[in-house]
C-alpha cells in the first residue's frame, strides 16, 4: 500500500483533506509497503520547477518525480509529486469538473506515472487512461477525458 504524506503550506485554495488523498492512493492498490510524498505549489513555484526540471517556462497542473529503488525504514519510497492547487482548480471550472473529481484525477494520474506509467505513443496512452479510469470509476467519477 502507498501512504501518503501531504505538504500544504496554500491559503486560499480549495485542496482536498488528506484523508482523500490516502483513498485514492489506495485504489491503485499497489501492494508493497511504500510512500509518495505530495507537495501542493503555488503558480510561482511550478513555473520554477518546470523551468529547472522540464526546461519549460509554464505552469503544469502536476509534476511527478519517480525515484529509483530508495528504501527507508523497510519502506519503498516511490517518489514526489508536485500539484499547483489554483491551476487545478482553475482548470477543473474550464473543464466544467468537480474539484475534487478532478483532484482525484490528477492524483491518479501522478501516482500512475510514479509507478511508470507513460503517455508517451498511442498505446501507452491508452494503457494509462484506463488504468486512470478504471481507478476512477471506485468513486463513482466518470472519465476525464470525455468533455
Amino acid at each position: 500500500m502507498i501512504n501518503c504524506i501531504i505538504i500544504n503550506d496554500i491559503d486560499g485554495e480549495y485542496v482536498p483533506k488528506d484523508i482523500f488523498f490516502q483513498d485514492w492512493l489506495k485504489a491503485v492498490e499497489y501492494k508493497k509497503n511504500s510512500e509518495i510524498t505530495i507537495k501542493i505549489v503555488t503558480e510561482d513555484e511550478m513555473r520554477e520547477f518546470n523551468k529547472l526540471y522540464k526546461g519549460e517556462d509554464k505552469i503544469s497542473d502536476t509534476l511527478a518525480f519517480p525515484f529509483e529503488k530508495m528504501n527507508i525504514d523497510n519502506k519503498i519510497i516511490l517518489g514526489d509529486i508536485a500539484m499547483c492547487a489554483k491551476k487545478i482548480n482553475n482548470d477543473a471550472l474550464v473543464y466544467k469538473k468537480n474539484k475534487i473529481d478532478r483532484w482525484a484525477h490528477l492524483t491518479i494520474h501522478s501516482v500512475l506515472h510514479i509507478l511508470g506509467y507513460l503517455h508517451d505513443n498511442e498505446a501507452n496512452q491508452k494503457k494509462m487512461e484506463k488504468r486512470e479510469i478504471d481507478i476512477l470509476r471506485k468513486f463513482n467519477i466518470l472519465n476525464p477525458y470525455e468533455i
